[in-house]
């Protein structure tokens, strides 16, 4: 705990000194260099996901409270899918690039309340799941999340890694960003992993 206490003042010195150089952020109150300090010593992957409605359970598509689910889909480098109502199929390259993985999403359906209290559990996600990133190259993450909207996307912890990703944790937010052939969304994956870990 005191080396990484140590590392983080150093970045948080190394934010400063930019900052007064001119070369960095404008000088900021500390709290704000703190943050900045904190984000610069973790590590950040992006990955797009085309979810693959083809895969996915009754569950998935009209689960009442309780209900199991499953769906798969391909992750692909962030910035390969196609935005909006695109007829791109999850299983095939998308412009000469090819999947560098499976992402599947296994959960359980939250609502729907019953009407006479549905309004005093409007801000509960309507979804809970665990979602595993396994990619191509034996490297991969499993995360532990809800549903924030199915408009705004979810938010899930990362609850550890196998291979290279062995002992990450950290946070993911994934927003849709558009529809792919199967009628399922294209959605990007913002994965912050704490630093530390060796994640080659």
């Amino acid at each position: 705990m005191k080396r990484i206490g140590k590392v983080k003042l150093f970045a948080l010195g190394l934010v400063i000194l930019a900052g007064l150089a001119g070369v960095g952020p404008a000088f900021k109150p500390l709290h704000d260099l703190e943050a900045l300090a904190e984000a610069a010593s973790d590590d950040i992957l992006t990955f797009d996901v085309a979810c693959d409605c083809r895969t996915g359970s009754p569950g998935f598509f009209a689960g009442n409270r309780g209900d199991p689910f499953i769906i798969n889909g391909k992750i692909f480098p962030a910035g390969t899918l196609p935005a909006g109502t695109a007829t791109n199929d999850p299983t095939q390259p998308v412009n000469g690039v090819a999947s560098i993985g499976n992402w599947i999403c296994r959960g359980q359906v939250a609502g729907i309340f019953p009407t006479a209290i549905a309004s005093a559990y409007g801000s509960t996600p309507p979804v809970f799941n665990t979602q595993y990133f396994i990619l191509n190259d034996g490297r991969a993450l499993t995360a532990e999340g809800y549903v924030v909207s199915f408009q705004t996307g979810e938010r899930l912890s990362v609850t550890g890694g196998i291979g290279g990703f062995s002992g990450a944790s950290g946070f993911i937010e994934e927003a849709p960003f558009g529809t792919n052939a199967t009628g399922c969304p294209n959605f990007r994956a913002r994965i912050r992993l704490k630093h530390g870990f060796n994640h080659d």
